[in-house]
């Protein structure tokens, strides 16, 4: 850095990562980042068999390098950027992976392959790669905080564009680069950054690479910028940077990204799901089967469905309205508010099996869905991703039930046993299910680890 001028954006930040020790991260910090590398491992693994995970692979495969990083089913080891991008895709493409609500970022689809395939690679350990993934957590969600949705509202994906550098930043870090040569990939991985989000009202599966198009472009990054190509120290910040570009027009608070930095972990509100379909249906799914089990909602009494969504989740899940209430595949189920509402509503569930077209396609799930409308509450805050429904039945009477933030950040955790729960659910019917038990216990000893062999180990050749 040039001592005759301010830092930039990009070298503050990778100042304050480079700073970070693992002897100083919060025992809770720690646990947390353990239990969302499981969670993102058992929706990999229990994506590795479907048509999207099979794909993947067979493309990383058909490139016929070799390297020192796991994919995920996979029995040869590959470049870390390659193992990144087809884990990365395998932890998103289901659409049940963690969300960062206030930031609006899918983290760990891109934080834990990224860190997992560096480490590995290099032969770093276990508290290496947490480490990392710290420093990766805390760049990735604050770089998205100031934009208050704005990314999302613009029509890019907020976890293509932060994602990107935060890989960069994990992979500087176990690479043990240089401030110049970091501060490099962190401006290289500004050119990396991609995602349009069209892909969603258009009913495409593209916006499943999202995560590891980005946990490759990051480490790529650092690999070019290891080797001496520079990138914009004023990535951020500058007239042409990501915020003047992405977001135009719009007020973006610079100062908060770095408010707080060691002291206020925002990664602690990273929210796992619970449901497989995008974070803002959570608190809807949520209140369907309260009316359901609690209120004592028959679907067949069902006059009509009223919800009502925050202004900034419009774009992902109710429009166009006609093609949510009629999704033409599976994927597209996963962003349909009157699917996801009507399908809880019906079948008391919500899981893997019920986010399917054929169930899409059943009459009495049509017939609820027809029935749904909604309305934007302007008292809702689209970070805190809420649910509203509220069902008027036949005989006139009303039902409602509002769910005002969903669960998973510090305030409201989901427990350990909850996530181990749904990983051994994703694992069932998978190739990896004799293995279930030891990989979690690999994750969750992940700070023991010397390397990462083992666990590398047990993530490929499941078939």
């Amino acid at each position: 850095m040039d001592n005759q001028r301010p830092a930039t954006l990009s070298e503050s930040l990778w100042r304050h990562a480079s700073a970070l020790r693992y002897d100083a991260l919060p025992a809770r910090v720690v646990e947390k980042i353990k239990d969302l590398a499981l969670d993102t491992l058992g929706v990999a693994l229990g994506s590795a068999s479907l048509d999207f995970g099979v794909a993947t692979r067979a493309l990383v495969r058909s490139w016929e390098s070799s390297g020192g990083a796991s994919v995920v089913g996979e029995p040869r080891r590959v470049p870390a950027h390659a193992a990144a991008l087809v884990n990365g895709v395998l932890a998103h493409g289901q659409d049940f992976d963690d969300t960062h609500t206030e930031s609006v970022t899918h983290p760990s689809a891109c934080i834990v392959p990224s860190a997992l395939a560096v480490a590995e690679s290099r032969g770093a350990s276990g508290r290496d790669a947490i480490l990392a993934m710290a420093a990766g957590f805390e760049a990735m969600i604050r770089l998205a905080l100031p934009a208050r949705n704005q990314f999302h509202l613009h029509g890019f994906h907020t976890t293509s564009i932060a994602g990107t550098f935060a890989a960069a930043i994990i992979a500087s870090k176990l690479h043990g680069m240089n401030d110049f040569s970091a501060t490099n990939a962190i401006g290289v991985a500004g050119s990396f950054t991609s995602g349009l989000l069209e892909c969603v009202p258009a009913g495409a599966g593209s916006k499943r690479l999202h995560a590891g198009w980005a946990a490759m472009g990051g480490i790529m990054a650092a690999d070019f910028a290891d080797r001496g190509l520079t990138g914009p120290a004023t990535v951020f910040e500058g007239r042409l940077g990501v915020f003047n570009s992405f977001v135009r027009g719009e007020t973006i608070a610079i100062a908060e990204i770095l408010d707080g930095y060691g002291d206020d972990w925002t990664l602690l509100d990273t929210r796992p799901k619970l449901y497989p379909c995008c974070h803002y249906l959570q608190s809807f799914i949520d209140c369907a089967r309260r009316l359901r089990d609690e209120h004592g909602v028959m679907p067949a009494d069902v006059a009509e469905i009223r919800c009502r969504v925050a202004e900034g989740s419009v774009n992902m899940i109710c429009t166009p309205w006609a093609s949510k209430q009629a999704p033409g595949d599976a994927y597209e189920a996963k962003f349909s508010l009157p699917f996801a509402v009507a399908i809880a509503l019906h079948d008391g569930r919500a899981g893997t099996s019920e986010f399917t077209l054929d169930n899409a396609r059943r009459p009495e799930i049509a017939a609820l869905m027809a029935r749904a409308t909604f309305q934007v509450d302007p008292g809702f805050s689209v970070k805190d991703m809420p649910g509203d429904v509220e069902i008027v039945l036949a005989n006139g009477r009303t039902e409602r039930c509002v769910q005002e933030r969903v669960r998973g950040d510090r305030s409201a955790p989901i427990s350990r046993a909850e996530l181990l729960d749904k990983f051994h659910d994703n694992l069932r019917a998978t190739p990896f299910a004799d293995r279930a038990d030891a990989i979690a216990a690999a994750v969750l000893d992940l700070d023991a680890q010397r390397d990462l062999d083992a666990l590398g180990a047990l993530l490929r050749g499941g078939e």
